[in-house]
C-alpha cells in the first residue's frame, strides 16, 4: 500500500478544479485510491513520467482525469524506495505548462 500525501497547492488546485467541474471529484477520488492500492492506474489514465527538457516539472509523473473531454491534469511524485505518492498540481494544460512560472 502505498502512502498518499497532498501538498497545499493541490488541494488549492483541487478546489478549483472542482467548482469548474464537479464531477471530477468523484473520478479523483478513485484515482488516488488505485494509485494507493496498486502504484499505477489503468491505461485510461495515460499515466506517464514527464521528460521535457527544461520542464519545470521534469520526473514527476502526470495522468488525466475525464477521458479526455475536460482538459484536466494531475501531476504527483512517485517516491518507490519509501512507497510515497505525492499530489503536486492539478489544472489545464495551459495552467501547468505554458502559463506564469510560480
Amino acid at each position: 500500500m502505498w502512502e498518499i500525501q497532498f501538498e497545499q497547492g493541490f488541494v488549492r488546485d483541487v478546489r478549483a478544479v472542482v467548482r469548474q467541474h464537479p464531477q471530477i471529484r468523484d473520478e479523483l477520488a478513485v484515482a488516488v485510491e488505485v494509485l494507493s492500492e496498486t502504484g499505477t492506474l489503468p491505461e485510461g489514465y495515460s499515466l506517464h513520467e514527464l521528460d521535457n527538457p527544461g520542464g519545470n516539472y521534469n520526473g514527476h509523473m502526470d495522468f488525466h482525469l475525464s477521458d479526455g473531454l475536460v482538459d484536466v491534469v494531475v501531476l504527483c511524485v512517485m517516491h518507490k524506495g519509501r512507497m510515497v505518492i505525492r499530489f503536486v498540481r492539478m489544472g489545464t494544460h495551459e495552467e501547468l505548462f505554458r502559463g506564469r512560472l510560480r
